[in-house]
């Protein structure tokens, strides 16, 4: 995944990867062609993006968003709060125009992204009216921008590793050491591992690896699943979990092959965008990871 940043900032702006793209684009239904028309680009442009050869600029991103039918910050997500760069860009507008909505040259705002010089005080209302934010936010962005705030820390994104799923659900339902291993020995059957092998698991220190080849992943999973009062599959690897959803598809698409009917229980309110592009990219991975040639054709 390519995080589209800003040279002057460290703080950390949208990721965009082109395989999300690709998976709304085909949610969607819509053709490259058709995409390109829509953002006034060739569908070259669209396919270099899909293949992740290239990245549109920042403040194109809400508009290729708005065109896929998706919400801009689940298409394309980002790890901690925006500086003055990651606003406008946000609002869909380059430096210059930005600046001729204000009647100003782009220097003040150059400078004020940058962090070398900041926004005259007659400026902060009218941008914030134009970045479509309030007072407070844009001068947060401002203060972000020359450095003053902390950078995004692990608990700022998802949980990846072993031990930071752990960590996450101590957060909600504080146990011991000693009561996450009673939990995964009961769900092993036999005493496979104490509070200094879960200490291990939960700081993704180097003896972690020996603890989880002791266990077979499904008895740990399901212990700590118990533990914290949560699905088993929570606990187990991207890709598993991947694999897992993919062969249950299968078993619906036979299913359905065969004229059983298949209904979705308590799904009243529809699917959301998040779990419908969350679905197409997974479908799309799984697609370009069995294909031996990666690069995606139109479609």
């Amino acid at each position: 995944m390519a995080a589209i940043q800003s040279q002057e900032s460290a703080v950390p702006v949208r990721q965009f990867d082109g395989r999300r793209v690709l998976a709304a684009r085909r949610a969607a239904r819509l053709q490259r062609p058709e995409l390109g028309r829509k953002l006034g680009l060739s569908k070259a442009s669209i396919g270099d993006w899909e293949r992740c050869d290239a990245a549109p600029s920042p403040e194109r991103l809400p508009a290729l968003a708005a065109a896929l039918g998706q919400d801009l910050d689940v298409l394309f997500p980002r790890l901690g709060p925006p500086d003055l760069k990651d606003l406008r860009c946000d609002s869909g507008h380059t430096q210059a125009e930005a600046a001729r909505a204000l009647g100003i040259s782009r220097l003040p705002l150059s400078n004020a992204e940058a962090g070398t010089r900041r926004l005259n005080a007659a400026y902060v209302e009218p941008l914030a009216d134009l970045y479509l934010v309030s007072r407070e936010e844009l001068e947060a962005a401002q203060e972000r921008s020359f450095g003053n705030s902390t950078a995004p820390k692990a608990e700022d994104r998802p949980p990846r590793t072993l031990g930071e799923k752990i960590t996450s659900f101590l957060q909600r339902k504080p146990l011991s050491d000693g009561e996450i291993a009673d939990a995964v020995n009961a769900a092993a059957g036999f005493p496979a591992v104490d509070a200094a092998g879960i200490e291990a698991l939960r700081t993704d220190s180097q003896g972690s690896a020996e603890v989880q080849a002791s266990l077979p992943p499904e008895s740990l999973f399901a212990g700590l699943g118990a533990a914290f009062g949560v699905q088993p599959w929570y606990f187990a690897p991207g890709e598993e979990v991947e694999r897992q959803i993919l062969d249950r598809l299968e078993f619906l698409s036979l299913m359905r092959s065969d004229g059983v009917s298949v209904a979705a229980r308590g799904a009243s309110e529809g699917v959301s965008a998040a779990m419908l592009a969350t679905l197409s990219e997974v479908l799309v991975r799984h697609e370009v990871r069995h294909e031996k040639a990666p690069r995606p054709e139109e479609g």
